[in-house]
Order: C-alpha cells, then structure tokens, then sequence
C-alpha cells in the first residue's frame, strides 16, 4: 500500500499510474480481510459486532479526510496536476503507519491453536496481549473444514457484498459528476464540498450508529435494513422524478440512501464475512467476498458516468 501510492504520485504516465493503482489494490486486498478476521477473532461473542464495525468505521475517517485534504489543496491555489498527486502520496503515511503498529501484534490465538496446532504460543500471546487478564482454553482438534463446504456461505457473503458494490461505488465515485448536474455553475471546489456534506452529514453517523448497535439489532438483521432502505430511496428517485425536482428534496433522498448504506451492508457485509467461515478459512472467504464485491464496484463506476451521460439525472436539473 505504501510503494502503491508513492508510485501514484510520482507516475510519470498513465500506464504507471495504473500499474501502482494495482499494487496499491494488492495491499488493501490483503489488508481487508486480516483487519476484519483479527478483531474477530479477538473479540469477545457479545461484543464482536461492535469491534469489527469499528474497524470499518475507520473508513469513515477517510472519507472525510480526503476531500478535506481536497479542499485545503484547492482553496490554497495548489496546482491541480500537483494537488492529485499530493492527494494520492498522503496515502503513504497511514499505510506506512500500519506497517510499524501490525509489528507490535500477535497472531490470533484461534489462527495458531486450531490451524497451526501451536496451542502453547496461543496461549502465551493471549495472556501477554491481555496483560494476564485473559487466558486460553485451547481444543487440540486441529480445523480443517474445505472451502467446498461453505459454497453457499460465500455465495451469501460474495453475492450479497457485490451487490451493494455495485451501487455503493457506482454512486460515490460519480457523486462530483452528479453534484456538478445539480450545480452545473459550480467550480470544483463547491462541488467537491458537496459531496463532503453529503458524507460527513449522514454517511459518518451511519457507519458509528450501526457500530454500537449491530449486535442488539441483529448482523443479518441490520443488512436486511439497510438494504431494503437503500433500494427505497434509489426507487423513490428513480421511478418518480417528481419527487426529485427539487435540489434540496434529491439531496434528501440521496442522503438518506447513504446513510442506509452504512447503518447497513456497507458494515454488515464486512462483519459477516469475517465470522460466517470456520477458523482455517476465515481470511480466504472474507477475501474472495471482498475480491468479489470489488468486481461489482468496479462495474458500477464504470457505468454510472455511461448512464449519466446518456440519460442524464432524474429531473432535468
């Protein structure tokens, strides 16, 4: 992830912007599913939910981050051929973080008892991880379960996190082209604080609500919620223009579909895959749900700005 975005800034073409887009892409592929797997697998039952959405949650600090950093670039004149790049460097310091904070963890207990059969360094890494709060009560029965068993698990995790890519994507990564539709007047700097508003307003406390709830509301609950809202509010703005005449009423709507999003399967899906798969194949069906789910996001950016620029926005604004 670090050698990805300092590449990115210092591309010299477009070709070697996208090979470092694709190392960079190799980094959080790994990344995502360890995340999720290790504060699942040091989380407490009652508790898991709320730990691992508040791993994801994390995520809302950098959607908010980057159009900051965005804005202060712009408002200060910065060159836009230096902004990007500057924009995609800073990305280095918290992957570079990441590498001298991992160091200080110990692998999961569950990884190296019940994969490794090492039940004895397990144990010793839980009771030093806890400070001897903590202590292991080890199974010597060795996980060997085949990802053969658990086709319809991953179809539920990978389909249902596809899915919501596809939408989830296909609207976050336009939201600037679909803010200019609204404002076609604005420079881009109001366009890019537009879609600040929208995220830090209803998207960030989606993400925590749905922290400090999921575990009593229910994980496949919640999902289900989210779900059906956000499809609501894609159904209202689609299938009846009227509603969406008004600038501040699409705002609304709009609004209200991210906020579902991540009160919803943007969380959930990630939870759910880090805890649906027996130990020994944890970080491989989180990491094929999340390969899969990237498939759907990467058609949804790509055909979101082909509809919008066919069919324009709902409403003729």
């Amino acid at each position: 992830m670090t050698v990805g975005a300092l590449l990115s800034a210092f591309a010299p073409d477009v070709t070697v912007l996208l090979i470092a887009r694709v190392i960079l892409g190799l980094g959080i592929g790994g990344d995502y599913p360890l995340s999720a797997v290790l504060m699942s697998e040091y989380a407490n039952v009652k508790s898991r939910g709320r730990m691992v959405s508040l791993v994801f949650s994390a995520q809302a600090i950098g959607l908010v981050t980057g159009p900051v950093v965005a804005l202060t670039l712009l408002a200060a004149g910065v060159n836009h051929d230096l902004a990007w790049r500057l924009m995609l460097g800073l990305g280095a310091l918290p992957a570079a973080a990441v590498i001298y904070i991992r160091r200080t963890l110990p692998e999961s207990p569950r990884w190296l008892a019940r994969v490794k059969g090492d039940a004895v360094a397990a144990g010793k890494q839980l009771a030093s991880f806890s400070l001897g709060t903590a202590t292991a009560t080890v199974q010597d029965k060795i996980v060997k379960q085949p990802l053969s068993r658990y086709w319809l698990t991953l179809l539920g995790t990978a389909g249902g996190w596809f899915m919501f890519e596809y939408a989830y994507y296909g609207n976050t990564i336009s939201t600037p082209m679909i803010m200019s539709h609204i404002a076609p007047h604005a420079d881009v700097v109001t366009s890019t604080a537009l879609s600040l508003m929208v995220f830090a307003i209803v998207a960030v406390p989606g993400y925590f609500l749905a922290a400090f709830t999921i575990d009593r509301v229910g994980h496949k609950t919640l999902q289900m919620l989210g779900f059906f809202l956000m499809g609501l509010m894609f159904l209202l703005i689609g299938a009846f223009p009227v509603l969406t005449q008004s600038v501040g009423v699409f705002l609304v709507l709009y609004g209200v579909s991210y906020f579902f999003a991540e009160y919803g399967p943007n969380t959930t899906t990630f939870v759910l895959a880090a805890e649906l798969f027996p130990v020994n194949l944890r970080t491989t069906g989180h990491g094929l749900s999340a390969g899969t789910a990237k498939v759907g996001a990467f058609l949804g950016a790509l055909v979101f700005p082909i509809l919008l620029h066919d069919y324009g926005c709902i409403g003729n604004f």
